[in-house]
């Protein structure tokens, strides 16, 4: 059996050792993975994840389409924010897309730093069971995105629902997937995810629609991919 384990925040990815067989799946439910996700399924080409908001106003001022968001608000300069229901097929199909977020895009950045030669799914309830196929005769490593840094119950529920769609093929890698294994029930999945923190800063933003998307399962049959492109940048694609 392959195992399946969870770091609760990117912070902590140095305690886990790097692993040639052991693919990452980087999950930042509220919202960028989703965001990602939902861009794919509509038809965008590859997104350029960025870790800070210079680089992604740099790409703006050069005319491309960037996605920018911090603090759960639109970067004044961006074309599209965080959002994934602002990523339409109008919008991004056929398109390359620029991205940076408070949390996710940092993430992948973290998960290459850790691990040069990796590959990083971006996994979402939307694509939840896709990325479950993609990963049945892999080690998974998921890394939750979280909140600068710390724990996130949405992260980390996903990690859980994850490792339900594998119980059959995986075993537990470590204490970590096994507490969030007790605590998942995915009746009452919205449930639990509105007493998170960070529901609480979407709805105060106004992103109320944007969370039921995001908890939506499997919607979108796509699974993006990111690896290194020859110049050391990560680039996502779809397998």
């Amino acid at each position: 059996m392959k195992s399946i384990d969870i770091v609760l925040s990117p912070d902590l990815l140095s305690a886990y050792p790097p692993d040639d067989n052991t693919v990452y799946v980087m999950a930042d439910i509220l919202r960028a993975s989703s965001t990602i996700v939902a861009a794919f399924a509509n038809g965008a080409k590859r997104i350029f994840p960025l870790e800070t908001v210079d680089e992604a106003r740099d790409m703006a001022l050069k005319g491309y389409i960037v996605g920018a968001e911090r603090n759960v608000v639109r970067c004044d300069f961006a074309t599209l924010g965080n959002d994934p229901l602002e990523y339409t097929s109008e919008v991004v199909s056929g398109n390359e897309i620029y991205f940076t977020t408070t949390n996710g895009t940092c993430t992948i950045k973290s998960c290459f730093r850790m691990m040069p030669d990796t590959t990083v799914l971006i996994g979402a309830f939307t694509n939840l069971s896709a990325v479950a196929k993609y990963c049945a005769d892999k080690n998974v490593l998921v890394v939750a995105a979280g909140w600068k840094g710390r724990v996130s119950l949405e992260d980390a529920l996903y990690g859980a629902a994850l490792a339900s769609e594998l119980t059959k093929s995986h075993y537990p890698g470590s204490d970590a997937i096994r507490i969030i294994n007790t605590i998942y029930d995915p009746s009452k999945l919205v449930d639990d995810v509105k007493k998170s923190d960070h529901y609480g800063r979407l709805v105060s933003a106004h992103h109320e629609q944007a969370i039921n998307y995001c908890l939506q399962m499997n919607t979108c049959n796509v699974v993006p991919i990111t690896k290194l492109s020859p110049s050391g940048e990560p680039v996502i694609t779809l397998l």
